[in-house]
């Protein structure tokens, strides 16, 4: 509750120093932005929604990705040199516009309201998006005349219909708690896992519609080793770095393991009551760490709500990929066979989350937003604050791809996957990365 209340706090301040004029300011005859960095506090009230809310990663994912397609859309009718991604992510059509662009608008105020319309339709608890909204508007209100923020909030609202209507039919609706996952009883497959031996979440996740990939399987991807029981096959190999790797972890390794574990549905029991462990979510990291680094580079309005839209995407992508494979596979987790062969009473580092094994998520996730990352902004190093607010300090690192490989590696000091499941959702994650460079347009 306190680190809750910490994270709403934080958040407030934050929206203080954004009710600070801009050093940024670019007025025009017909437009005006006040705060170049705008989207950067509206993803922060996503991030406390998916705490709030508790849902996994994937879920998460799903918000911001639809969230930033409506701020970019939002935005593109102003700006000759941008393209659409109408026609170009799955399903998506030429939005039905009914404003005229030579009116009066506060740009940033166009995205803000586009992006949190968006992403108050898709969360739970609409409390934290709201409040921030009402909040921006209220500045807003004050600081522009009535025409320009009527102009500004309806533009955005419309294109945020339009998006939260597109949303609808990429099956998410249909397929959520639909089937139920029944682990199989037999040697190698996924069982449930401590602390609280939950159900597999997602399993129809790699059913939902991609944004741009073709589908879930585009991208091969090597099996992972065949289970045995042998101590000499590559398996039992795997199992036992896992198991070493643990036990004679580090306090640099721990801290790693922990810093990037971003599991929102961790828990600590302590006897008869369970706690839940506050943290952001993948792509919540992502975006912070790209939000950083768009500051540093004195980024537009534009520019970030361009490349958000495309890491937003792929990293979207990344999760059903590797949610399809995972339940696909449907692989064993190293805390299961390390209990089962050697430690009944072994845990991981941090805890395991509650789906199959192979391969791990976060390492798709990471290899393709590294890639995106370092197309936008090139070998850039830079200080990442994403766990900050959780207690876990800051990371420095020369690029984004050497903090991709910490974060893979990371599911190993923590004892929740196997190398395989690593450096193959790794490199599957770069080419998706790779896919979405050569094939999503933002530029005329």
């Amino acid at each position: 509750m306190m680190k809750f209340q910490y994270r709403l706090g934080l958040l407030l301040a934050m929206s203080a120093a954004f009710l600070a004029p801009s050093c940024n300011q670019e007025p025009t005859e017909h437009r005006s932005i006040l705060n170049h960095d705008a989207l950067s506090d509206c993803n922060i009230a996503i991030q406390n929604a998916v705490v709030v809310d508790r849902v996994p990663p994937p879920v998460g994912g799903r918000r911001y990705f639809y969230a930033a397609v409506a701020a970019y859309e939002s935005l593109v009718p102003f700006y000759p040199e941008q393209k659409s991604l109408a026609g170009q992510l799955h399903d998506l059509p030429a939005l039905n516009l009914s404003l005229d662009t030579s009116q009066d608008f506060c740009l940033d105020l166009v995205a803000i309201a586009a992006h949190t319309y968006t992403s108050k339709a898709l969360v739970y608890k609409e409390d934290s998006i709201a409040n921030f909204r009402d909040r921006q508007l209220a500045f807003y209100k004050k600081q522009l005349s009535s025409k320009v923020f009527n102009n500004s909030v309806a533009w955005g609202e419309e294109v945020g219909k339009q998006i939260v209507e597109w949303s609808k039919s990429d099956s998410f609706n249909y397929y959520r708690g639909k089937e139920y996952y029944l682990a199989k009883n037999a040697p190698g497959y996924w069982q449930p896992t401590s602390p609280n031996f939950s159900d597999a979440v997602e399993p129809n996740w790699g059913k939902i519609r991609p944004s741009l990939a073709p589908d879930a399987e585009f991208i091969p991807l090597p099996g992972p080793a065949p289970y045995s029981t042998d101590p000499t096959s590559a398996y039992m190999m795997q199992a036992q770095e896992v198991k070493d790797t643990v036990s004679h972890l580090d306090s640099n390794g721990l801290r790693m393991a922990k810093y990037w574990d971003d599991n929102p549905n961790a828990t600590v029991h302590y006897g008869h009551a369970t706690i839940n462990i506050l943290k952001v979510s993948p792509l919540g990291h992502w975006l912070s760490t790209y939000s950083t680094v768009a500051r540093n580079q004195h980024l537009t309005l534009m520019e970030s709500a361009e490349g958000m839209v495309r890491l937003s995407a792929a990293v979207y992508d990344a999760f059903i990929m590797a949610f399809k494979a995972k339940y696909k596979y449907e692989y064993i987790r190293p805390e299961t066979v390390i209990r089962n062969h050697w430690d009944s009473a072994w845990s991981p580092a941090i805890q395991t989350p509650s789906f199959p094994e192979y391969p791990s998520a976060h390492s798709v996730v990471s290899g393709a937003a590294a890639t995106i990352l370092t197309d936008i902004f090139g070998e850039v190093s830079y200080i990442d604050s994403a766990e900050m607010e959780f207690g876990l300090g800051t990371r420095a690192f020369a690029n984004f791809h050497a903090a991709a490989k910490e974060a893979c590696f990371s599911r190993l000091y923590g004892g929740i996957h196997f190398r395989d499941a690593i450096v193959h959702g790794r490199d599957q994650g770069m080419k998706l990365g790779e896919y979405h460079i050569a094939h999503l347009q933002t530029r005329q």
